[in-house]
C-alpha cells in the first residue's frame, strides 16, 4: 500500500507488526475517539496487526471488532485492587497476543498502559498527551514525570503540546513525538452535509448559521461563545448560532442564551446528527476553548471549507493562518470574539476566500491518509527502537 515508507524495514520475527491502541472508549463522537478508529480501520494490514482496546463496551467498538481485533478491560480507578487485577490480565493479553507496540490516547489509559508494560519484555509501551495540559496539577506532573521513566516515546499532536509536556513532565524534548492528526476530506466536504439534519432543529432556512463543534464542557468555553453570539445577533439580524456537541452544561448554556436574549437563536445538537450535515449548513465556524492540543474541529472546518474563528490557544496558530485561513482571537471578551464574525459574515467575499484557504492548507499538510502514513512511519522506527534497546 505505502512501499515508500517501509524501505528497509525488517519485519519481526513473529510476521506482523502488532500494535495495540488503548483509550477509554470510543463510543463518544469526539475527536480522539474518532480518529483512533480511523486510524486502526486504515493501518496497512500488509504490515500491521492493529488491536483496539477500551475500558468499556460501545457500538462502535462492536463495528470494530468486525474489522480490527479488539477487547475491553473494564477499568475504573487504575490504581485500586480491581485496576491492578485488570493491569495484570491486560499483560496476559499483550503476551498472549505477541503485541510489539502498546499506543494510548488518554490519561487514564496512558496511567493503565505503563502499569501492565512493567518489565514486560518484547512489547514496548507509548503514550500520548493530546491537548496543552490543563488538566495538571502539580500531582499528575509528578506521577507522569515518574511514569515516562517506563515509557519508550510520548506522542504530542502540536508543537505546543510538546513543549508544554516537556516543561511540566521534566521530560527531554527528543523523548517526545509530534504526529500531527489529519482528517477524511471526502466526509467533510461541502457538497456532503445533508441540509435537512439542521432543518429538523428548526433553524430557518434563510438563517446564516454560527457554529462551534465543541462539547458541552468548560474548557471549550462556550459561554464566551455565547455572550459574542448576542454581539453578532444584534447587528447581523439573520444570523443564528449552533452548539454542536452534548455534555453536562447543556442546561447552563440553554439558560446563559435565555438570560442574554438569544434563547430563540440560539440551537443545540445535543449528540443528534452526523457533524458533517451541520457543518454543511454553517457560514462561519468557532472555537472558543481556553486550552487546546491541535483540535479536530478545526481541521473539520477547513475540510468543509469554512473559515475559521478561534482563540489564539495551543495549537491553533499550528493551523489557523489569522487573516488567511481565519482568524485568532488573542483577547477573551464577547466583543474581541464577536468581530471578526460580524466581519465574515457582512463580507462574502472575505468569507468565501478564508474558506477556500483553509480549504487548500489541510488538503496540502492534514489529510487523513497522510497522518496514517506518518503513523505508520512511527510505529516501524518505534518497533525498530525497542528491539535495539532489548538487544
Amino acid at each position: 500500500m505505502h512501499p515508500a515508507r517501509l524501505t528497509g524495514y525488517k519485519m519481526p520475527d513473529r510476521g506482523l507488526l502488532k500494535v495495540c491502541l488503548l483509550l477509554d472508549t470510543v463510543k463518544e463522537d469526539a475527536g480522539t475517539e474518532k480518529l483512533v478508529s480511523a486510524l486502526a480501520m486504515r493501518l496497512d494490514r500488509t504490515v500491521f496487526e492493529p488491536h483496539v482496546v477500551c475500558f468499556e463496551e460501545s457500538e462502535l467498538l462492536k463495528d470494530l471488532s468486525r474489522h480490527v481485533r479488539t477487547a475491553v478491560f473494564p477499568v475504573g480507578r487504575v490504581y485500586s485492587p480491581a485496576g491492578f487485577r485488570l493491569a495484570w490480565k491486560f499483560r496476559e493479553y499483550i503476551k498472549r497476543n505477541g503485541i510489539h507496540l502498546v499506543h494510548s490516547f488518554m490519561m487514564r489509559a496512558d496511567m493503565f498502559n505503563v502499569l501492565a508494560g512493567l518489565g514486560l519484555r518484547g512489547s514496548a509501551a507509548i503514550t500520548s498527551r493530546l491537548n496543552s495540559g490543563y488538566w495538571y496539577t502539580p500531582a499528575k506532573k509528578n506521577l507522569f514525570h515518574v511514569l515516562d521513566a517506563f515509557t519508550m516515546r510520548v506522542v504530542t499532536n502540536s508543537e505546543y503540546a510538546k513543549k508544554v509536556v516537556a516543561a511540566a513532565e521534566r521530560l527531554r524534548p527528543e523523548k517526545i513525538t509530534v504526529l500531527y492528526t489529519g482528517v477524511d476530506l471526502g466526509r467533510y466536504a461541502s457538497s456532503a452535509g445533508d441540509l435537512a439534519t439542521a432543518a429538523a432543529l428548526g433553524i430557518p432556512s434563510d438563517a446564516r448559521v454560527v457554529g462551534a463543534v465543541a462539547n458541552y464542557r468548560e474548557v471549550k468555553d462556550l459561554p464566551l461563545f455565547l455572550k459574542a453570539a448576542r454581539k453578532v445577533a444584534a447587528v447581523v439580524p439573520d444570523a443564528v448560532f449552533l452548539l454542536v456537541g452534548y455534555g453536562e452544561m447543556k442546561e447552563e448554556l440553554e439558560r446563559l442564551a435565555a438570560a442574554l436574549g438569544i434563547g430563540d437563536r440560539v440551537f443545540f445538537t445535543d449528540g443528534k446528527g452526523p457533524v458533517p450535515d451541520y457543518l454543511a449548513r454553517m457560514s462561519v465556524a468557532c472555537l472558543s476553548s481556553l486550552s487546546e492540543g491541535l483540535p479536530n474541529a478545526i481541521l473539520e472546518y477547513m475540510a468543509a471549507g469554512l473559515p475559521v474563528v478561534a482563540t489564539d490557544v495551543g495549537g491553533n496558530p499550528e493551523l489557523v493562518t489569522d487573516g488567511v485561513t481565519g482568524c485568532l482571537v488573542r483577547c477573551r471578551t464577547p466583543e474581541a470574539f464577536a468581530e471578526p464574525i460580524v466581519r465574515l459574515l457582512q463580507d462574502e467575499k472575505l468569507r468565501v476566500a478564508m474558506g477556500r484557504k483553509g480549504l487548500e492548507r489541510v488538503r496540502a499538510d492534514f489529510d487523513l491518509t497522510g497522518a496514517v502514513g506518518r503513523l505508520e512511519n512511527f510505529y516501524i522506527e518505534a518497533a525498530e527502537e525497542a528491539r535495539g534497546l532489548r538487544r
